[in-house]
């Protein structure tokens, strides 16, 4: 007997030291206590900043969550990827706030810097809240000392990426293509991709700190487990250097706040490559994919000036081709986007307004004001019925099809897009930029011809896209942005890439940054 409880005891003993994040991390663990009021405050910020996402409840099941890949977290799994604490515990209320305020790259996670320290605090309450943790957590990461990077650091860091089989998700250069990579799914079964290191896309930060933490804790809800239990100090900081090196210096961030100004000259410039434009110091703006299909991260440079009297944008932007033409069902063009808040105070959330608080879009595509080309190139045995209510008898060509008649000359009716409403269709309204309002997902309302106010172009030359919007500051239309010199107004961009099939909700934002009209 004496011998069984022995054998009871040092199986009791090896459970203790190895198995603390399992059901003995419980054991006298404090209750955790959530600050009411901070939740009060938590709850009106989130309904106005976090639902349209994240969902009401905070299950992911917001008005806009199927348009974003990944998916928007549920909150209430208890499940959160960036933290320091271990599986199963709650994160710590910095773990939640340093999210809000850095974002997560890599996700349509932004930044909410442009939040009051003390909002996110109460978000993070609030979250804290939906989540529905009983237990505070017990134990939090503790990191050794990280010397400076060198070439052995990195070398013990390769050898230790095989040694831990790292290369099975991340693939030998760590670019994300193992050969496990492409059936990763996420703890709702649903696909997943391992993070390609040489982009510089961490999610919790590039530092070295953040990154050996992500491998310390591993990040619930994906397949990234915790190697608390197995990696050993040395190989910790050898790994952290070696997947730090693997992006070369790249460390991209999410769209946060700042500053655009706009200065003063005598005549604005409206050509795209107008040499009075290097003149002008860009804002270099971080932007965020809805739709995450492993593409590099974008910049876009936004440049503005004024006169007394017009306003102008130019945005600049890397794009390896340059797609103009959709003559096929699975050809999309390029375009942007300049997005302005109506109110100069209290903006709606980034993302297309909301009903009680409208926003103004100057929208651009690389087709919008040109004349259709290719079509019979691509479809050369087209036929071209004729069209008895047109009021015009076609003449016969010799060869090939008839003289398809202009869309002014043929019934509303017999033109579908047209019928419907589709401004880019209807004669005489489609322009190189629309001028169009917006009050929430899927109200994209053009002006009427008499509020098609601004002009502009684009040019694509060497990899790069320069698009220019030109309006005069002052608008008689209601729902035309004020822009008036001495004021701040919130403004915000978008890209869309037809190579990469982006199109409506599928394109890439940021979230507001700040006018300043000087």
């Amino acid at each position: 007997m004496g011998w069984i409880m022995v054998l009871k005891f040092f199986v009791a003993a090896i459970f203790m030291s190895i198995g603390f994040f399992g059901s003995y991390a419980s054991v006298g663990a404090a209750k955790l206590k959530l600050v009411p009021q901070l939740v009060s405050r938590g709850t009106i910020v989130y309904a106005r900043e976090c639902a349209v996402c994240h969902g009401p409840s905070g299950k992911g099941d917001g008005e806009g969550a199927y348009l974003l890949f990944p998916r928007p977290r549920d909150l209430t799994s208890k499940m959160f990827k960036i933290r320091t604490t271990f599986p199963g515990e709650p994160p710590n209320r910095s773990d939640i706030v340093r999210t809000l305020t850095l974002g997560l790259p890599g996700s349509t996670m932004p930044s909410f810097v442009s939040l009051g320290e003390s909002d996110r605090r109460a978000v993070a309450e609030y979250v804290l809240s939906l989540a529905g943790f009983e237990d505070a957590a017990e134990e939090f990461v503790k990191l050794p000392k990280f010397p400076p990077v060198s070439k052995e650091w990195i070398a013990k860091g390769k050898a230790a990426f095989k040694k831990y089989e790292c290369a099975k998700c991340h693939g030998e250069k760590g670019k994300g293509d193992g050969p496990s990579a492409f059936s990763l799914k996420d703890y709702k079964g649903r696909p997943i991709r391992a993070r390609d290191y040489t982009r510089g896309v961490f999610k919790g930060g590039g530092d070295i700190r953040s990154i050996a933490t992500r491998i310390l804790t591993g990040m619930e809800g994906t397949p990234m487990p915790s190697y608390s239990d197995t990696v050993e100090p040395n190989d910790l900081i050898a790994l952290a250097h070696f997947v730090r090196q693997s992006s070369k210096g790249r460390d991209f961030w999410q769209p946060g706040t700042g500053v655009i100004p706009a200065r003063r000259i005598q005549n604005v410039p409206t050509s795209p490559n107008d040499v009075r434009w290097t003149r002008v110091v860009p804002t270099v703006i971080p932007m965020m994919q809805l739709f995450n299909d492993g593409r590099p991260s974008l910049e876009v440079e936004v440049r503005a000036i004024h006169s007394e009297r017009e306003i102008s944008f130019r945005l600049e932007w890397a794009d390896a081709t340059p797609d103009r033409k959709t003559l096929t069902g699975e050809s999309f063009v390029d375009a942007a986007a300049v997005q302005f808040s109506i109110r100069e105070k209290d903006p709606p959330l980034f993302v297309m307004g909301a009903p009680d608080n409208l926003v103004n879009i100057w929208y651009w595509n690389a087709t919008l004001g040109r004349k259709p080309a290719g079509l019979e190139a691509k479809y050369p045995g087209m036929v071209v019925d004729d069209y008895p209510f047109t009021g015009v008898a076609y003449q016969q060509r010799q060869i090939g099809h008839q003289r398809i008649p202009s869309a002014r000359m043929t019934k509303r009716l017999f033109i579908a897009a047209w019928a419907a409403g589709n401004p880019t269709t209807t004669p005489g309204r489609a322009r190189a930029i629309m001028d169009i309002n917006a009050a929430g997902f899927g109200t994209l309302d053009p002006q009427g011809p008499e509020g098609q106010n601004v002009v502009g172009s684009g040019r694509w030359e060497k990899g790069r896209w320069r698009v220019v919007f030109t309006r005069t500051l002052r608008s008689a239309e209601e729902n035309d942005a004020k822009l008036l010199p001495g004021t701040v107004h919130p403004i915000a961009f978008a890209v869309w890439d037809g190579s990469h099939h982006d199109r409506d909700g599928q394109k890439s934002v940021t979230t507001w940054y700040k006018l300043r009209i000087e």
